[in-house]
């Protein structure tokens, strides 16, 4: 018997859920639900959905269809609500980032899971890179020598401009529905990136910010300094403004690893003399090609969780762990 799957939220990110659970042989979409009825309508045509709900109906959703699983691409500040509920219906749940926007949001989502026994994924799908597991075996195999020092710069023209909306309400922009600006929307993938490769963080102690080239109240440019818990220093260079880049910097006593994220070479490193390091030989040159998107490594891998009831990462700590950096940064807004 299949998975029953449901999603919340058919846009941009919604379709490409969608159309990753299309491709996975233990699902059947049995509904969806929309703010408009026109994105529900949509959707449930391109993906041949029966069940087809819009507005407020995402709650008649869960009560009427058994699901087993609920993907959330809702606008942020929906997230947490949606959740709480799909959890009361006994949902699995896979949820875009950020999963929440507050300290409270975390505590009751957390408060709830831990009286269940379900699965919950957050979606970084950047994780499924294959390049990264290589450059984390680098790291853990001190290829490059002491980790002291990591980068993370992620940038493109921002929502609306990089790609294009398909929902009207343009709350990107607007500070109570995103939960805050750039770093509450691109920073979450760096921590992610960065906590998944060298560790867990420990502190922020720096964020400078400015408001660059859109007309919002938020940053849409910015940069934090983070510590980790292995005394390794960090940077976070996020912005809406500038030209697309995604690149890790990682710096050793032995040398620097290079993994720019949007190339079909992704890995580079110095000194030259690294490549006679076995670990190094084992992915400088790989292909890191691959037939199938982030997206749907991603909800491949959390279908496995879902059926082997075995909880894996990307989960929801490593979601709450993003949303609490983010959050540390903006403390520090007001003593800039």
């Amino acid at each position: 018997m299949k998975l029953k799957v449901g999603l919340i939220g058919a846009g941009g990110f919604g379709n490409i859920h969608l159309s990753g659970y299309t491709k996975n042989n233990y699902c059947q979409l049995v509904a969806v639900a929309s703010g408009t009825k026109k994105s529900a309508t949509l959707a449930s045509e391109k993906y041949n959905i029966p069940g087809v709900y819009w507005g407020d109906d995402w709650k008649r959703m869960l009560e009427n269809e058994n699901l087993d699983i609920v993907s959330i691409c809702s606008p942020n500040y929906l997230h947490a609500e949606m959740t709480i509920e799909a959890i009361k219906h006994n949902c699995n749940i896979l949820c875009e980032k950020p999963i929440a926007i507050s300290y409270q949001e975390l505590n009751n989502i957390e408060m709830m899971l831990r009286k269940s026994n379900l699965i919950y994924f957050t979606s970084f799908q950047k994780r499924y890179n294959p390049c990264l597991p290589y450059a984390k075996s680098v790291i853990e195999n001190n290829a490059i020598g002491e980790i002291n020092f990591v980068r993370h710069i992620f940038s493109h023209y921002g929502p609306y401009t990089s790609w294009k909306p398909l929902s009207q309400e343009k709350w990107f922009f607007n500070a109570d529905k995103a939960g805050g600006g750039v770093l509450m929307d691109l920073g979450v993938h760096s921590i992610d990136l960065l906590r998944y490769l060298v560790g867990e963080y420990s502190k922020v102690e720096g964020f400078s910010y400015n408001t660059s080239c859109k007309d919002i109240v938020n940053e849409d440019n910015c940069s934090v300094l983070i510590r980790f818990l292995n005394d390794v220093l960090g940077v976070i260079t996020v912005s809406w403004c500038n030209e697309p880049s995604d690149v890790i910097e990682i710096y050793g006593t032995k040398g620097m690893l290079k993994i720019d994220l949007h190339s079909r070479e992704p890995i580079s490193f110095k000194p030259k003399i690294l490549k006679k390091n076995q670990y190094i030989k084992m992915f400088w040159k790989k292909d890191y090609s691959q037939n199938k998107i982030g997206q749907h490594l991603l909800i491949d891998h959390f279908i496995n969780s879902v059926i082997s009831k075995k909880q894996e990462q990307p989960d929801f700590i490593d979601g709450k762990r993003a949303v609490e950096f983010v959050l540390e940064a903006y403390s520090k807004k007001n003593s800039r």
